[in-house]
This record gives structure tokens, sequence and C-alpha cells, in this order.
């Protein structure tokens, strides 16, 4: 399988919807295990390379997602609509979420 590998502009894209998703996830749950794996997670995609990055991304939207279903974490209009903004450039890697319908 050839590896689709995000364009620098993108990843600059994610960067920023991760720093906001972050922020005011710390700012409302700060000691969440969701604020904290998002802040782990950014902290990783600022070191990675394109390939690295991609997949590091890719893992982070399935990841996210069941680990804040799993806390039971009530987000205020915010922090959804910031979930929104990261969810949204899932496909900017390759087309590994087709047909997952990811919900926040």
């Amino acid at each position: 399988m050839a590896w689709i590998i995000m364009k620098q502009a993108d990843q600059e894209k994610v960067i920023k919807a991760m720093e906001n998703l972050s922020f005011e996830l710390n700012k409302y749950h700060p000691n969440s295990q969701t604020a904290q794996y998002v802040q782990e997670t950014l902290n990783n995609l600022r070191k990675e390379n394109e390939k690295a990055f991609t997949g590091t991304f890719e893992y982070f939207i399935i990841k996210a997602s069941m680990l804040r279903h799993d806390e039971n974490i009530e987000l205020n209009e915010i922090e959804e609509a910031r979930f929104w903004d990261v969810s949204c450039l899932k496909d900017l890697g390759n087309d590994m979420f087709f047909g997952m319908g990811i919900g926040w």
C-alpha cells in the first residue's frame, strides 16, 4: 500500500485545529484522559515526519472519539465545535476513514 503524504499546509491546519481543541479541553476538562491524550498527540504531531504525521493523526481520530465516550465527558458547545474542526480534517492524509461515520 502506498502512503499518501499529507501536504505541509494541511499538516499546519491539523496542528492549528489540535491546538484549539487542546486549549478548550484543558480549560474545561483539565484532568481528563481525553485532554491529556489530545495534548500528548499534539506534541507528537509537532515532531513527526510526513508519513508518521498521517498515521499518528489517523490513529488519534479513532482513539480520541472512543476515549471521550469511555470517559463520559460532556462537551460544551465550543469543545464540540473544536472536535468537529479536527474531525473534518480526517481525509487530508488518505482515505482510510470513508464510511466510518466517525462522530464526536
